[in-house]
């Protein structure tokens, strides 16, 4: 049993040896867009860093590898590899997070030489760039073919960081692993890939050097069900079959975009909100841009804040079409309380005061273990979480007051739920809706809201079983600015709860 880590140099490193450029990867911008939002470690390097573990074969070459790629592994986090090698022609290999199985690796080896000497490989003309196919794209018997070859510099480092010499796996072999992750990640299906399972098979002896693999890949069927893709690729050396292997990958759907017409059909625009302005923070996707887009069409000016994501909340302004005017971006950290009263005095200059304020940001939510040895991860993701509404109310509660205006905080059916890997989440709702509960009390003439929304259709639930039974982000939005619109004089705390 060990722990391994995987930093970005790695994923950096991999990234250039194997030729696959996939952004889930290596863009920390694109990344932010998917459910995991921040960079996935490739699954073919979780794959080396087992095969690196394994005790020394220099009389055993490997035969077969069959792989699942459970969960998605995050970058700085410590994974707990187990090793099990009951013979010398198998091993197995499992990578957990503390109890939680995210990868499972069998390695199947026979009599032969598998040392790995540093080699060079020759220069090859890959794809530098992904290929993006839709579900209309993925037709079966599609094929893709090519040459192949990893890039020998960053090879030879991968080789040596994760102590491949002397596993059994020749350099080629290792290079065949490579191609798995660039076949999959470039092309089948290419940019929308979450790699599910690998099996590979080698047939031949080793080729020769001095010339790159050729390939062929074939979409075998695509279940829309599950958005599932199986492939069957062939690596070909010297014009024979060197391995096969037998791909599966999920393809990741568009990121959902909140719509303003479907917000119009759920609360016709009006001018209920003329005159008041509104600060939402976290606005430029999800939820937040719902509720923005739900403010202007009733005639409210909003202030969009968002920290990194700077494309969507430019996205989100266009999306109101002649309103836009309506809609100011404002960059920034809203955790910073020194940032929250910069623009407090902003607002104060330009405006005079400020009507509402949504407390919508939260951090990447990622499923995490309550173990002591995630307590870290723990209390830094309350403590952002809390940071991100704190800062904001301490800074405009008084503004508030003085207009008498609207608080409203994000919270979650979860706090009722009590799903078992999001003790984190469940934790800093429980003490945001304590603050609100704290601040109905002191702030009186504020009309306080907590919102407790079911699952929704986010980019962080944009997953084939993460969209089952979310709600769309309208509804809820529509709800929200529907009560603010129809509440003259409401009592000073309240929880909503349906929509």
């Amino acid at each position: 049993m060990t722990t391994v880590r995987f930093t970005k140099e790695d994923l950096a490193r991999f990234s250039a040896a194997s030729r696959d450029k996939n952004p889930l990867h290596i863009s920390e911008e694109y990344a932010r867009t998917t459910p995991y939002a921040e960079p996935v470690v490739f699954g073919l390097l979780a794959l080396l860093a087992g095969l690196g573990q394994l005790s020394e074969r220099h009389d055993r070459q490997l035969r077969h590898i069959s792989a699942e790629f459970r969960n998605p592994l995050s970058v700085d986090a410590p994974y707990r590899l187990d090793i099990i090698e009951s013979a010398t022609d198998h091993a197995r290999v499992k990578l957990y997070d503390t109890t939680r199985l995210m990868m499972t690796a069998t390695f199947a080896f026979a009599p032969g030489q598998g040392h790995t000497e540093s080699q060079r490989f020759p220069e090859a003309s890959c794809a530098t760039e992904p290929e993006d196919r839709k579900k209309d794209a993925l037709i079966p018997g599609t094929r893709v073919t090519g040459i192949y070859a990893p890039e020998t510099e960053a090879f030879v480092q991968v080789v040596e960081r994760w102590g491949l010499d002397g596993k059994g796996a020749t350099p080629h072999q290792i290079a065949a692993m490579m191609w798995a992750s660039y076949v999959v990640g470039m092309h089948l299906p290419g940019k929308r890939a979450v790699f599910w399972r690998l099996t590979l098979d080698f047939h031949n002896a080793e080729p020769p050097a001095e010339e790159p693999f050729s390939y062929d890949a074939t979409i075998d069927n695509f279940d829309g069900r599950y958005d599932l893709l199986r492939s069957t690729g062939t690596l070909s050396a010297d014009s024979r079959p060197y391995a096969t292997a037998h791909l599966s990958a999920f393809v990741r759907q568009d990121s959902p975009r909140s719509s303003l017409r479907r917000i119009s059909d759920l609360l016709p625009p009006s001018d209920q909100l003329q005159g008041k302005r509104a600060l939402i923070i976290g606005g430029s996707r999800g939820l937040g841009a719902a509720i923005a887009q739900a403010l202007v069409s009733q005639g409210c000016s909003v202030l969009l804040n968002y920290q990194y994501s700077a494309a969507e909340a430019e996205q989100v302004r266009a999306s109101v079409g002649d309103q836009s005017t309506q809609l100011e971006l404002v960059q920034g950290d809203a955790a910073d309380i020194e940032w929250c009263l910069s623009l407090r005095d902003t607002i104060l200059e330009r405006y005079g005061g400020l009507d509402l304020l949504v407390c919508n940001a939260s951090p990447p939510i990622r499923p995490l273990a309550f173990e002591p040895d995630k307590l870290p991860q723990f209390q830094d993701f309350v403590a952002r979480s809390v940071s991100l509404a704190s800062a904001p109310m301490s800074s405009f509660l008084g503004m508030l007051a003085d207009q008498k205006g609207w608080n409203i905080v994000l919270s979650s059916s979860f706090i009722k739920e009590l799903p078992a890997v999001f003790a984190h989440y469940v934790t800093a709702k429980c003490a945001l809706e304590g603050l609100v509960s704290w601040a109905a009390v002191h702030y009186p003439t504020v009309r306080h809201r907590i919102v407790r929304p079911p699952k929704l259709l986010t980019d962080q639930t944009n997953t084939t079983v993460g969209r089952q039974g979310a709600m769309e982000v309208e509804q809820v939005a529509a709800a929200i600015v529907r009560q603010i619109c129809e509440s003259r004089q409401s009592q000073a705390l309240q929880i909503m709860e349906t929509f």
